[in-house]
Formats: structure tokens, sequence, C-alpha cells
């Protein structure tokens, strides 16, 4: 075969495999990928150097996996995540509150998390309480700059005391200096099993009191900027309920340390 011929021999077969490319690729397979916006740090729900990054970063890793929506992650400050967002840099956020307000730039999605603002404490204290007022005897435990509702930080009389860390709550609820804690739930229950090789029995010890003081409820929030945003919403919620009806859903939770015990 002379240079020319072979050269022409070449051109056919790339037009060639580039026809079979082309008729192998669907349209899926060139949609750009969903762009998430994530809170940068936030144990244990985002925890870059935890397990599958954290239980918020698992679970809706692998709802998105499930419903077959590929996806790029980014880890923002929060107050930039939600610009980015409101903007279209990304297609949704996540670990987003409700607000109403939030309902004029994002669509919400189905549930896939809860933050129970719960009070830890010892066994011994055996608090109770019926309303706020009721809690005015006991020394709570609060993280400074720690927000738990706006009901309970209008309640005067409260004996708060401020404390640095989840872990140091929990180490002071335990020897008795406080009576009891108060933060997120799944961040106690986190922060119990990092402590006990220090405190065997620490989940015996200190006990969630009930009705949580406030609950907020975890979603993913989608611009409303994108048409194919709706479609990924309405994907990512069948997801979930998968996961949760198959209890892969309350495997993470248990795999993550963060289930009821």
């Amino acid at each position: 075969m002379n240079a020319r011929l072979r050269v022409i021999a070449v051109g056919i077969g790339l037009l060639i495999a580039a026809s079979t490319l082309s008729a192998n690729t669907t349209a899926s397979d060139l949609q750009p990928p969903l762009r998430l916006c994530t809170l940068e740090h936030w144990p244990p729900f985002v925890d870059r150097g935890g397990l599958n990054g954290g239980f918020a970063v698992q679970v809706v890793d692998e709802a998105l996996t499930l419903a077959g929506i590929p996806f790029q992650r980014f880890y923002f400050p929060w107050a930039r995540a939600v610009e980015q967002t409101k903007n279209g840099d990304c297609d949704a956020i996540s670990e987003l509150y409700h607000d109403p307000q939030r309902e004029q730039w994002a669509d919400f999605s189905v549930r896939y998390g809860d933050l129970s603002m719960t009070l830890f404490a010892h066994r011994d204290v055996a608090l109770s309480y019926k309303t706020l007022a009721d809690l005015k005897r006991y020394r709570i435990g609060l993280l400074r700059g720690a927000n738990i509702s706006p009901q309970f930080h209008r309640t005067e009389g409260l004996q708060l005391v401020s404390v640095n860390s989840v872990k140091q709550g929990l180490q002071l609820a335990y020897s008795g200096r406080i009576d009891a804690f108060v933060t997120g739930e799944k961040a106690i229950r986190f922060a119990m099993y990092q402590l006990q090789r220090e405190l065997p029995d620490i989940a015996e010890q200190l006990v969630p009191v009930y009705p949580a003081l406030h609950t907020n409820e975890l979603f993913l929030g989608f611009n409303k900027i994108r048409d194919k945003n709706r479609d990924w919403r309405e994907r990512f919620n069948r997801a979930m309920a998968e996961l949760m009806a198959s209890g892969r859903y309350q495997q993470i939770l248990q795999d993550q340390h963060l289930a009821d015990q």
C-alpha cells in the first residue's frame, strides 16, 4: 500500500471509530455533572478526615450514585456555599435547613438527616422536664456560640455553663460538674464513641432526655436556575426512599456510630 492509500485508510478508520463512539455515547454521558456545594467542615456530618467523609456526605453520595447522577463536590465556608448555589455556580447545596425564605431560590429534596438538639444527663441526675422553665434548676453545659432554639435562648434564669467542645461538655456531665449537656444528638453520640477508650461506660452513664429541645432537618437544596435540577431532585428523592426501605440508611448510621443505642 502506497503512502497516499495508507493515509486514506487511516482516515477511514478514524471516522469509523468516531461513529462507533458516537453511537455508544448516550445523552447522559454528555450531561455536565451536578455541582454540589458542601459545608467545609462540620463533624460528624462533614468530616473529610473521617469515615467516608462524614455521615451527611456518605448518605448524599450513596443516594446520588444510586440515582445515576454524576456529581462533583465542592467544599466552602457556609456563606460562600449558599452564595455559590444561589448564583448558579453550584447546582445544589447539602446540609441545608428548611426556611421559607430559602424557597425563593432553592427547591428542597426530601429529608436525608436531622439535627436534634438533645440534652444528655448523667443517669444519677434523673433529669426530666415539661417546660423550658423546668430546666432552671439544672446546670447545663452549652458550646460557646451554639444556637439551640429561639425559645431556649429566650428562657430567663437558665444556669448555662460555657464549654469549648462537645467532648469537654460530656466529660463535665460524666464527672458530675454539670447536670446536663446539650447540642446536636448525633454530634454527642459520635463524641461518646470517641471517648469510650477513656470512659468505657460513658454511653451507659450519660442518657438522652426527650423530647429534644429542637430539631432541624437536613435537605439538599437545588437552585431554580437550571431545568435539569428538577429531574435530579426527583431522582435523588427516589434514591433516598430506596436507601431507607432497604435498610442501608440505618446501616450508615451504625457505621458512623450515630445510631441510637
